[in-house]
């Protein structure tokens, strides 16, 4: 009697501690009993307060991350490169487990996993970044962090800026066909160089962006392409269908209609049609600079990145959207050399930028 009564106590003693560890780590796949192994959970900003969430990698929706965890009392990494794997709502796993080793540790984390940080524990840690537009950057660092167990909390900072293109017009619908819009002059590659203090809850965009070394500017980036063209209708156009949504922050070069390097702008390739679907705009009397080399029979106009943004320049994590407004032909602007054409206000094509 007293062996059975012993064994029930034992099967409910079990039963309480399972009952426990389901309650307290119902989120967490990976949850070991082994309370030294180093374990994390991950919160990410949103995107500059854009709604798009499923084209920008949040807490909800980021995958996996690589890190490196360099130990200052072993004078080594504990963490060389490790894949780290979304198991649950905020559960996180990786093989073989490491331990807390009781020493001052810096951690440094980059998603997606397939990026490379190179690494060096005397110096600063760097990612030689090619960007290819449809992924975005987020990355982490945490300073002299030492701990003996449980979680460490990984905050990821999103690297680039992402940016839009909405095309609408006060022209009657399907009278104005949009062919291209091609950001030009904005850098596509750069290195980004992790602070050797780390991030903080301080931490600012601007401080992320001034983490980033630019090379070269002179770039092409088509944002929006349309075989036949694409007829403006009463509904704006989200021009983004050539898939490049983030870009490195970058300043934006002063606009100048007339310099073609060093400028930072919006290139839109479109023409004013006519009801039976005939050219009204370009026509032989317009301007060359107007015309696109690139399509024949579509007019162009340019207008400046950064004219109506603080510094003029984007920032990491933060969400641009350019709103443009064709309302009109296009028109060589006041202070362009040699201007023959007469600037109307009536016909300026307008834009207005709103950072989300």
């Amino acid at each position: 009697m007293n062996r059975s009564l012993g064994i029930y106590r034992s099967i409910m003693a079990m039963t309480a501690l399972a009952a426990v560890v389901a309650c307290s780590h119902s989120d967490d796949l990976s949850y070991s009993l082994n309370e030294k192994e180093i374990r994390f959970e991950v919160t990410t900003a949103p995107y500059g307060g854009d709604t798009r969430s499923a084209e920008i990698t949040t807490t909800e929706n980021i995958p996996e991350f690589r890190i490196w965890a360099y130990d200052y009392g072993l004078y080594a990494y504990v963490m060389n490169g490790v894949k780290v794997t979304r198991t649950g709502l905020n559960s996180w796993s990786y093989s073989p487990a490491v331990d807390w080793t009781g020493n001052m540790m810096c951690f440094t984390a980059v998603s997606p996993a397939s990026i490379d940080i190179n690494t060096n524990p005397w110096w600063l840690d760097m990612i030689p970044y090619q960007n290819k537009g449809n992924e975005d950057l987020l990355v982490c660092r945490v300073t002299n962090v030492k701990q003996t167990s449980g979680r460490l909390k990984l905050h990821f900072y999103h690297a680039l800026s992402m940016v839009g293109v909405t095309i609408h017009t006060t022209l009657p619908p399907n009278s104005v066909r949009v062919k291209s819009v091609t950001i030009v002059n904005v850098s596509d590659m750069g290195q980004f160089r992790y602070p050797a203090e780390g991030f903080y809850a301080s931490t600012t965009a601007k401080d992320v962006s001034e983490c980033w070394d630019i090379y070269g500017q002179s770039n092409r980036i088509p944002v929006f392409l349309s075989d036949n063209g694409t007829l403006l209708t009463e509904q704006p156009l989200e021009a983004d269908n050539q898939g490049y949504d983030f870009f490195i922050p970058s300043r934006l070069g002063d606009f100048d209609f007339d310099t073609y390097f060093n400028s930072s702008y919006l290139e839109i390739d479109y023409r004013i049609e006519n009801a039976d679907g005939s050219t009204a705009w370009p026509d032989a009397s317009t301007d060359y600079r107007l015309l696109s080399k690139e399509n024949p029979g579509y007019g162009q106009i340019r207008l400046g990145l950064g004219e109506k943004l603080p510094d003029k320049r984007w920032l990491s994590g933060m969400c641009y959207r350019y709103r443009v407004n064709l309302s009109g032909p296009a028109e060589v602007p006041p202070g362009a050399a040699s201007n023959p054409t007469r600037y109307s206000a009536d016909n300026e094509v307008s834009m207005s930028v709103t950072i989300l």
